[in-house]
């Protein structure tokens, strides 16, 4: 383990979100929002978390055997409820926000940075820190990672690094929306 928990996730998470609405000058309501949008938008990916948790980890107790055969249908399958995640809350804004190219870039925004979280890796850290008892040590290889088999290695270091990179595109290309 790496010394993270879910603790330190959320108020890490918590602490940047604010600070980062604040610093755009979005005020009291517009923090209010963010926060309850991005906390919506957090308890989705931990429990898509949570139901890959229970594919991978409790029906191998009940006789699952792995095969690539039903893991590669079950993960497209899940990369497109994260698809259609994006767009249904990117919409849903757009539409809330009486249309417009703001509301437009906004809800562009909202579908893409689900994208960039998701082909980040946040659900596998996710599943690890509140599902699983915590990341795995770095001796641990995440074969199942597409990155393991571009680079031929993979591990929970390697993951914190591409996370933390995808926040930082993230939070630039929220700053690049909301000051433009």
């Amino acid at each position: 383990m790496l010394g993270f928990d879910s603790d330190f996730l959320v108020i890490f998470l918590f602490v940047v979100f604010v600070g980062f609405c604040w610093v755009l000058g979005l005020g009291w309501v517009g923090v209010v929002k963010g926060l309850v949008l991005g906390f919506l938008v957090f308890l989705f990916f931990v429990f898509m978390a949570g139901l890959d948790f229970v594919v991978h980890r409790v029906l191998y107790g009940y006789g699952l055997r792995f095969s690539f055969g039903w893991a590669g249908f079950y993960w497209f399958v899940f990369g497109c409820v994260f698809v259609v995640f994006g767009l249904v809350v990117g919409f849903v804004y757009w539409l809330g926000s009486g249309g417009g190219l703001r509301g437009f870039r906004v809800g562009f925004g909202l579908f893409f940075s689900v994208l960039l979280l998701f082909f980040g890796g946040f659900v596998d850290v996710l599943w690890f820190v509140f599902w699983g008892g915590g990341l795995p040590g770095g001796g641990v290889v995440w074969w199942w990672m597409p990155w393991f088999w571009l680079f031929g290695f993979w591990d929970s270091f390697a993951q914190l690094v591409l996370l933390v990179f995808v926040f930082v595109v993230v939070v630039l290309f929220w700053i690049w929306i909301l000051c433009s």
